[in-house]
């Protein structure tokens, strides 16, 4: 039988929003753009923080109009505290500042939370983001301490671990990297590495409970497309919460990723705008709807 406060703790898992912090495009759907609708249609609330707002995307639209929101979010999770808004977990992905970094980590490990996914959104083709400070990495690799998962790119594994790897083509050449992702965590937290091109096949690596490589691919899609990693850190997130162990949750955020860039590759819509959710939510709705 349930006990009134495990019956009371359940109720708040429940209700208690869960936080997307990260930053905002007014055109292109990527980001906040495909986390709120992703996660939403796992049926689950959310409190939004965007930590910058920008006109557009930040490649193909010349240079956005851009606000760092620095200054709101302390003004807004104080307005939280004070309503009694507690939050249950936290997705992040693009922080943009050292001071963001920081102000999230001192609220995040104020209080044990459900789940704690990091996308240490930093850089890409072995170059750090022109617009972040040197050292920016260093600030994430403290602020990544309190994370249950991260689902780095091969480029942010590299600046958090300070590890220059050469091409990668087989699987066993991962595992050094992935190792001392592991030792920047604490215990039973997971490092998921994306963007991985093994065999034709671009997908993520982890280490197993055997201490083994696990890598899970789609067939390699020509082009560029903007924001899929913000769906397959949404996705996992999403069926973590729903309680996939993490291999199941990672193979099904990769299958379901894949639909999402199948659907954008067959569009008219230049890839600039973003990736196309529609089949991709249709896909979630099925989901949350099993028996």
């Amino acid at each position: 039988m349930i006990s009134p406060k495990e019956r009371d703790d359940m109720s708040h898992q429940q209700t208690s929003p869960f936080m997307v912090a990260q930053d905002l495009s007014a055109v292109s759907t990527l980001s906040m753009g495909v986390s709120v609708p992703i996660l939403s249609a796992f049926g689950q609330p959310l409190a939004i923080l965007p930590t910058s707002l920008l006109s557009t995307q930040t490649e193909e639209f010349g240079t956005p109009a851009k606000i760092e929101l620095s200054d709101f979010l302390p003004r807004a999770l104080q307005h939280w505290q004070e309503q009694q808004i507690q939050i249950s977990g936290a997705l992040t992905g693009y922080l943009g500042s050292n001071r963001i970094i920081d102000q999230l980590a001192e609220v995040i490990t104020r209080h044990p939370r459900n789940l704690i996914v990091v996308d240490p959104v930093m850089g890409d083709q072995g170059s750090l983001y022109p617009q972040l400070p040197s050292d920016y990495p260093e600030h994430m690799r403290k602020f990544i301490r309190a994370a249950d998962v991260i689902v780095p790119n091969l480029t942010e594994a590299q600046f958090l671990t300070g590890l220059s790897t050469n091409q990668i083509n087989t699987v066993d050449q991962i595992l050094p990297l992935l190792n001392a992702l592991q030792k920047l965590l604490k215990p039973q937290a997971h490092a998921v590495i994306t963007g991985i091109v093994l065999s034709n096949k671009v997908g993520c690596a982890w280490i197993n409970d055997n201490g083994q490589v696990q890598f899970v691919g789609r067939p390699i899609l020509s082009g560029h497309f903007y924001g899929s990693g913000d769906v397959f850190a949404s996705l996992l997130t999403g069926y973590l919460l729903n309680e996939e162990p993490l291999p199941q949750a990672i193979r099904l955020a990769t299958s379901r990723t894949f639909i999402a860039l199948q659907e954008t590759s067959q569009s008219d819509i230049p890839r600039k705008f973003g990736i196309r959710l529609t089949k991709l939510i249709n896909d979630i709705a099925s989901y949350t709807s099993r028996d």
